[in-house]
């Protein structure tokens, strides 16, 4: 027998994206119904200090908890070996748990969950069949859907851009030598390597490697990730000679991507569901924080303001695609330190620039316009001012709203006094002053 229930609002995941939105939303006065199951298998991950910071703003203390001592983070790259600020390493079964218990605690109706089905049902909602723990069939009707469930969640519409995709091979060690708790990366000539090692000895590598490097190997992950374990010298000389395999080889498939239909007008698409960027660029999780607070005051205006229904379609697709795009340059000037191996496949696939499939228009001279930005917790179109190298536009500059600045000084003649336009705009004159001179670097004051 199949029950049925209605949700204002369903969030399909269970992952740090869904639940730190379910966090926010419920903090503002929504209803969020959190659908998910957790993680299958377990995954090692590194956060960095803004992640960290994220989780401190939605006041997630039992996921900070797990946030020990930094750990010490090493990178061979290009020939040179460098030590760079350390990042917090997290074991992604006990992270997404804690995360569910803070969403609990905030008071999230949180529902272990198989989905099943998510049916479209245009102005009707949405439709979503799942099961729980014990196999028992459930349909729930909901208003508005956020699909969170990650790189494989199914397509709302043809995706935007996809990168040449790569895979990943990681596989867990003990008998590591001893010592401080590290994180190191290392490029080598099939792709680069990821890897942790703790102070009692275990340790994870992970390579990720152009997919015909692993056809050589006739499909056999191990002897793959065993070939590639043999041209590290920096990841050998850290672990040491006495390295014994602790289980065998998983393998993924990993792509960069940009999904299409990333806001509609009752749904969204967030985390690795809406975009997923290349791994070297570390961002996953910090994503999928940031991700969902600037999804928080899209949703909250698609359903309590509807005048502003298209701007705040037109924020989070503009976001979705210039975020996007940013991760992939950061990555490729990256991949480009490394000049030793131009003609083997994995860094030849890379020569043409993911970064090509997303243009994001640029400003050629300043210039103000209305734009999106997010206001009180909603989007409104503001007046901003675009810039080169910001599409999107800046609004402000420590306090001062830049376009106010401006119509202060075209005012008329003689030219206001930096004390005038301090108590005109309300802000200290340093601030002003700050404010006046990137808007001259711009040359518009």
């Amino acid at each position: 027998m199949t029950t049925t229930t209605v949700s204002p609002i369903a969030l399909l995941g269970a992952g740090p994206a869904a639940l730190a939105l379910a966090i926010v939303l419920k903090r503002a006065g929504h209803q969020p119904l959190v659908l998910g199951r957790p993680r299958p298998r377990p995954a090692t991950e590194g956060l960095s200090w803004r992640v960290a910071q994220g989780f401190e703003q939605l006041g997630c203390r039992t996921a900070l908890s797990l946030l020990k001592a930094p750990w010490r983070r090493v990178s061979a790259w290009a020939g040179t070996t460098v030590e760079m600020n350390g990042e917090f390493v997290v074991e992604r079964q006990a992270l997404d748990a804690a995360l569910w218990e803070d969403a609990r605690r905030a008071g999230v109706a949180l529902q272990p969950a198989l989905v099943r089905e998510v049916e479209h049902r245009g102005e009707g909602g949405w439709r979503i069949h799942w099961e729980d723990a014990r196999g028992g069939s459930h349909v729930t009707r909901a208003g508005f859907v956020v699909e969170s469930r990650g790189r494989g969640a199914p397509k709302w519409a043809a995706d935007q851009a996809a990168a040449a995709p790569r895979v990943a091979l990681c596989r867990a060690f003990t008998g590591a030598r001893r010592g401080r708790r590290t994180t190191f990366t290392e490029s080598f000539e099939q792709g680069w390597a990821w890897g942790t090692l703790d102070a009692a000895g275990a340790a994870q590598v992970q390579l990720v490697l152009h997919p015909d490097t692993l056809k050589a190997h006739g499909g056999d992950v191990d002897a793959a990730h065993a070939a590639g374990m043999h041209q590290l010298p920096m990841c050998t000389a850290l672990l040491g000679p006495s390295l014994q395999p602790a289980g065998g080889t998983a393998v993924r498939g990993i792509q960069a991507v940009l999904r299409g239909g990333t806001c509609l007008e009752d749904g969204l698409r967030l985390g690795d569901a809406a975009y997923g960027s290349d791994p070297l660029s570390g961002h996953g999780m910090f994503e999928a924080v940031s991700g969902a607070l600037a999804a928080a005051p899209t949703l909250r205006t698609l359903l309590e303001r509807p005048a502003d229904a298209q701007a705040a379609r037109e924020f989070y697709a503009a976001r979705a695609r210039e975020v996007f795009a940013q991760r992939l340059q950061a990555a490729r000037t990256h991949y480009a330190g490394e000049t030793r191996w131009p003609h083997a496949p994995f860094w030849q696939a890379l020569q043409a620039g993911a970064a090509a499939l997303v243009p994001v228009a640029q400003p050629q001279a300043a210039a103000i316009a209305a734009r999106p930005v997010v206001e009180n917790g909603f989007i409104v179109r503001r007046r901003v001012v675009l810039a080169p190298g910001h599409p999107r536009g800046v609004r402000f500059i420590d306090g001062v709203d830049l376009p106010a600045l401006h119509d202060a000084l075209r005012g008329g003649a003689p030219a206001p006094s930096m004390e005038t336009l301090a108590a005109q705009l309300h802000q200290p004159p340093g601030a002003v002053h700050g404010a006046l001179r990137w808007l001259q670097a711009q040359r518009l004051a």
